[in-house]
């Protein structure tokens, strides 16, 4: 397939952006942003020229052209695939935020350590950006709107934007059909940051559950013998994973799990058994091992350090003896140090 122009100059654009993000050589990312916008603005296609003739096109040299080939040749960019691997995905992603450019995002990566959009409007929400130079109060209203506004349309929300909208929806499922199983999983259930999708796991009828969707204006949007999914208004797709009684429990668990996190575990305890069990802790006892929380199965090293220290309890809201960043009326706060000292001693908080 002979790549186009605009496909060419978009690999050194995000060659360029990454460049900067990292802070590597600024001449250099900006002689890929300058070579982008020349190759956009050529009267012929690359890969119509001969090779050895793209070199002596006005502003385009030898390094650039040697790119360009590669790109014709292979259709891949190696120095932008290595810079993609030195930046985390959540950084990367920032680009698509109105209003954040390069140098911006390097603040947010390198002095914040904020390395995802969810992590970073959750920054905004705290008003921890307008401690950073290049981010005013304005700055940082315009990033968190911006934020949600690409979430929404991506149909990306925080955990706690849908929460409500999960348990409504799994309370409905519940009372009408009370002589079925139905248990939240996925993403939700391990209480990531940000939610894509929102699944179940359930033993309703697949008939039964398009109409209930149905009826609520929803669309049926995979039809398949495991699992059925919807979209609603919310642009959030809810997935059902469809089982018996007897696999229920088997169903929970690995769609509980990611997939780094199941795939270890099924390395690690391939003899287990998932027959006849009563609920998903037996599958733990089963393999010897204290159960491990869902919000905890992600990453594949808790179940060795599980396995050696035991289990690793969640922090609750009680945990939480006291707050130690807080903004007063001396700053951009709405209430002064006495105030805030009361509430905290009414919280029964230590400090």
């Amino acid at each position: 397939m002979a790549h186009d122009n605009y496909y060419i100059a978009d690999q050194f654009t995000m060659l360029a952006k990454l460049m900067d993000i990292n802070g590597e050589n600024s001449f250099k990312s900006k002689s890929y942003s300058i070579a982008a916008f020349n190759i956009e603005k050529l009267p012929e296609q690359l890969h119509a020229i001969e090779r050895k003739q793209i070199a002596t096109l006005k502003g385009i040299g030898d390094s650039t052209a040697k790119k360009i080939i590669e790109i014709l040749d292979t259709g891949k960019l190696k120095a932008l695939e290595d810079m993609v691997d030195k930046t985390p995905p959540g950084v990367a992603e920032m680009l698509s935020i109105k209003g954040l450019g390069p140098k911006k995002i390097a603040t947010v990566w390198k002095e914040m350590g904020i390395e995802s959009i969810g992590e970073l409007l959750y920054a905004c929400n705290e008003n921890r950006l307008t401690l950073f130079k290049g981010f005013g109060e304005k700055t940082q209203k315009n990033v968190q709107e911006a934020i949600e506004f690409y979430t929404r349309s991506q149909g990306n929300y925080l955990y706690a934007q849908v929460e409500t909208h999960t348990i409504n929806i799994t309370d409905a499922l519940v009372k009408k059909y009370s002589q079925s199983k139905v248990s939240l999983t996925g993403a939700f259930r391990r209480q990531l940051e940000i939610i894509t999708e929102l699944e179940w796991v359930t033993t309703i009828a697949p008939a039964d559950l398009t109409a209930f969707f149905t009826q609520l204006g929803y669309k049926t949007e995979n039809d398949l013998p495991e699992k059925m999914s919807y979209a609603g208004p919310e642009n959030i797709m809810l997935s059902f994973h469809l089982t018996s009684d007897e696999g229920f429990n088997e169903t929970l668990f690995k769609t509980s799990c990611s997939e780094d996190f199941l795939e270890s575990w099924q390395q690690k305890f391939p003899d287990v058994s998932y027959n006849d069990i009563a609920s998903e802790n037996d599958i733990f006892l089963r393999a010897g091992i204290d159960v491990i929380h869902p919000a905890l199965r992600e990453k594949p090293g808790i179940i060795e350090k599980v396995q050696h220290k035991g289990a690793t309890s969640l922090i609750q809201p009680a945990d939480i003896r006291g707050i130690i960043h807080s903004h007063s009326t001396w700053s951009d706060g709405s209430d002064s140090i006495e105030q805030m000292a009361k509430a905290a001693i009414g919280a029964g908080l230590e400090y």
